[in-house]
């Protein structure tokens, strides 16, 4: 049901899984089966027509909590085409850089942005009006069960930078209380990045 107030924190608040213990391999293949619920905000069309794919599909149930703004459905950047949707496309809950091309080498990245939804396009925006090339920026599509494998992965590919979580509500709301934790377990899990801190934008 549509909910146009509603509050990412107070789901996220309601998820069961232990934010300071990395998954093993076979915790990560069960993580859909054994969450209590599902928490997405997707930043692309094809990403939510996935998530929606996704849950008819499974042998099994569980709540779908899809946050979605207002925003995206008309802004220009928030595009996906039919190819996204085909074949053998599928659901990403986490969305690397997508403009590496763009971008400085890895190891002279400064700061490493995680973001979920609509705040994505400001960032990149911002980014492309100021020309920056030293900062990447990746999306966690998924909130809830945390994609601590992908997260752990592209941070450490960028062994300099600093690792950021942005997003539009304050401190007190939005995923920050959730996703901190979980991102500072996938931190510990990396060659680059054991002993850093992840800050809040």
């Amino acid at each position: 049901p549509e909910h146009s107030s509603a509050r990412i924190e107070r789901y996220l608040q309601m998820c069961d899984d232990h934010p300071n213990v990395f998954p093993s391999e076979e915790m990560l293949s069960r993580q859909h089966q054994d969450c209590n619920m599902q928490v997405i905000y997707c930043s692309t069309p094809a990403n939510y027509f996935h998530a929606l794919r996704r849950q008819i599909h499974r042998d099994f149930r569980k709540p779908l909590v899809a946050f979605n703004s207002k925003l995206l459905l008309r802004h220009p950047m928030a595009r996906s085409t039919l190819d996204e949707m085909s074949g053998e496309t599928c659901f990403q809950r986490f969305i690397p850089e997508v403009e590496e091309e763009k971008i400085v080498a890895a190891d002279k990245v400064k700061k490493h942005i995680l973001c979920s939804g609509q705040v994505y396009y400001a960032l990149a925006k911002a980014r492309e009006q100021n020309k920056i090339d030293d900062v990447v920026i990746s999306r966690v599509e998924q909130l809830n069960p945390f994609p601590y494998d992908l997260v752990k992965e592209h941070t450490d590919k960028y062994p300099n930078a600093e690792v950021v979580w942005c997003q539009e509500e304050p401190l007190n709301m939005g995923a920050w209380s959730h996703v901190a934790p979980r991102i500072r377990t996938s931190l510990k899990e990396t060659a680059n990045h054991a002993n850093k801190e992840v800050r809040y934008a």
